[in-house]
């Protein structure tokens, strides 16, 4: 979605666009969207500076990371961000970033894209380790059958906790 700088009034405007997973580049192996992507935004504008205020919010299809089950996942996410014009930018590789380079973007000529954005919030939100339930049992490490449809007859043999020796020594 590209917005034109010189349209953006000094109160801002409203932004409301679904975007789909081509459009914001989003491959199959990247993620599953089971839903097209609603944004929701403020863009305010303050000289050459932009602000982004909005929300996010679309539908997923993520691999379960204990039973590896596929679940649906609900993104309904803020975000901020601001753009300022590429001459803004330092190059000096000495300076060390600080936290509120984090949310700072570039950009060049009379056009801000900002599917970039909306595609990196999206991954940003997607869990480090998705569960497709909190108590999910996982997989049996012998057989391999999916505990949470079946428990399977397995004896799973105890190993040695190295960390027994230390445990003894708090009791």
């Amino acid at each position: 979605m590209k917005i034109i700088v010189s349209k953006i009034p000094e109160e801002g405007i409203e932004v409301h666009s679904r975007e789909n997973a081509k459009t914001l580049a989003i491959s199959p192996s990247d993620l599953i969207l089971t839903d097209d992507v609603q944004i929701d935004a403020m863009i305010r504008r303050e000289g050459e500076i932009f602000f982004v205020d909005g929300t996010i919010k679309t539908a997923l299809l993520l691999p379960c990371n204990r039973c590896a089950e596929e679940f649906a996942f609900t993104i309904d996410t803020l975000f901020h961000c601001h753009e300022e014009p590429m001459s803004h930018a330092t190059t000096d590789s000495d300076q060390s970033l600080r936290k509120r380079d984090m949310d700072i973007d570039h950009y060049a000529g009379e056009e801000i894209e900002i599917n970039n954005l909306i595609r990196e919030q999206v991954l940003l939100s997607v869990p480090m380790h998705p569960l497709c339930k909190p108590d999910c049992l996982g997989l049996c490490p012998k057989c391999g059958q999916n505990l949470n449809i079946n428990k399977c007859n397995c004896v799973i043999e105890e190993t040695a906790n190295p960390f027994q020796g230390i445990k003894k020594l708090f009791e």
